[in-house]
């Protein structure tokens, strides 16, 4: 095993090469490098993330080409609206570090999103930077291990914790050598972020109550039938009785029903802010 005095030498050579690329697009793989000296990790995301807008790929690594068009291209469509950390950024989350457990609903690691965005991604463990280099933009820097590698232990999340100062100090200044004076993309071939969550909110709106709509929503975030039930100030048999109601009406039976419906539902929303997305979808004629 490699003694700390050598991990030491080896984190800040590398802490030395980020000094002197601070204002280069390289900037974000020489940070991994630095990272992995202490911790190795294999996935890597680096997302804008600002107000009103749909957020944006800005780096990546460790994702298979052949795994692009679920784990990236369909999450930056519209399911990073499920996403417990961008739900939570959305509410306010401060700057730091945060372990995914930290943020995730009660039944998270049990929903389908979770299935589709995380094991089928073979990503075991995430833990997120989040950096605010100035007002209405920030950056989520994810680090995540993959197959068959352990989670992360508690001693490794700490280091995560010791390093996030120079996290946030480095993609701050990547941030305003980098992307401030450039023309920054609106995300997802220009969809605008109001049309996503407009779908979000009135899927199921032609349908269900809403009540029901408020639960379905709950449900598809990783939320468990108690958790909704203190979110909404109803008992968990309230909320179970509006899930039976839910599914008979969308003739469903189940959880991963719900979540394909709303997947498909959405990458099928026109531009109309008003209409449920999954009223043209369960159209005579469509399959579901």
């Amino acid at each position: 095993m490699e003694s700390s005095l050598s991990l030491f030498g080896k984190w800040n050579q590398s802490v030395a090469e980020l000094i002197n690329h601070l204002e280069d697009e390289d900037l974000p793989r020489l940070l991994v490098e630095a990272i992995s000296q202490l911790v190795k990790v294999e996935a890597v995301m680096l997302v804008l993330e600002r107000r009103d807008k749909m957020p944006v790929l800005l780096y990546d690594l460790g994702i298979p080409d052949e795994e692009r068009a679920l784990h990236v291209d369909a999450y930056f469509s519209g399911a990073y609206l499920l996403d417990p950390f961008c739900l939570s950024v959305d509410e306010g989350l401060e700057p730091g570090t945060y372990h995914l457990s930290e943020i995730a609903p009660d039944d998270f690691y049990q929903s389908d999103y979770y299935r589709t965005y995380y094991q089928e991604a073979s990503l075991v463990d995430d833990v997120y930077f989040l950096v605010g280099p100035k007002d209405g933009v920030k950056l989520s820097f994810a680090v995540g291990r993959q197959h068959d590698h352990p989670q992360f232990s508690e001693d490794e999340l700490e280091l995560f914790r010791l390093m996030n100062p120079l996290v946030q100090t480095v993609l701050t200044k990547y941030w305003k050598s980098v992307w401030e004076t450039k023309e920054l993309p609106e995300g997802s071939e220009g969809r605008m972020r109001a049309q996503v969550e407009a779908a979000f909110n009135n899927f199921g709106a032609s349908m269900l109550t809403d009540r029901e709509r408020e639960v379905a929503h709950l449900l598809l975030k990783g939320h468990s039938s108690k958790s909704a039930a203190q979110k909404l100030g109803i008992s968990p048999d309230t909320v179970q009785m509006h899930r039976k109601n839910m599914y008979g009406k969308l003739d469903i039976s189940s959880q991963s029903e719900l979540f394909s419906l709303f997947i498909a539902a959405l990458s099928n929303a026109g531009n109309d802010l008003e209409t449920d997305p999954l009223a043209a979808y369960m159209q005579p004629g469509e399959e579901k």
